[in-house]
């Protein structure tokens, strides 16, 4: 389970992303919990950032600063409305291949699995293609 402690970590957030975010985790916490009941594989956790959360030290797979220079200047991370998920092996991603309901199921949208080796991107803001799955 990926807490609001995991997500913003120490990094000063305006507090209307507290919403956007509780959001996010409720919706992806509960597609963990799907993914889990269904394989029996317990979620990964990050070696580097000590939780379900990937990337490095800068926790930059969780939420972003406006002035982060990971990833898309207009991040849905830096709205609290995107997650990056330690996927090693690809485990989730796989399943939600074969799942595919799961994303509409828990009104969520994810980044082209090539896109993301070792990670699933995750969020709640639909990307302009409308798609599920998206190219970024």
């Amino acid at each position: 389970m990926i807490t609001l402690q995991d997500y913003f970590s120490d990094k000063p957030h305006p507090t209307e992303y507290n919403l956007n975010a509780l959001t996010l985790l409720y919706r992806v916490n509960n597609l963990h919990a799907a993914y889990i009941t269904d394989t029996g594989n317990l979620m990964l956790i990050n070696p580097v950032t000590g939780n379900q959360i990937s990337g490095s030290n800068s926790g930059d797979g969780g939420f972003r600063l406006p002035t982060s220079t990971t990833g898309a200047s207009k991040s849905a991370h830096k709205q609290g409305m995107a997650v990056d998920i330690y996927d090693l092996g690809e485990r989730l991603d796989k399943w939600i291949d074969k799942n595919p309901d799961a994303l509409i199921k828990y009104d969520l949208y994810r980044e082209e699995p090539s896109a993301t080796i070792n990670w699933c991107h995750l969020g709640t803001r639909e990307p302009l293609s409308g798609k599920r799955t998206f190219k970024p």
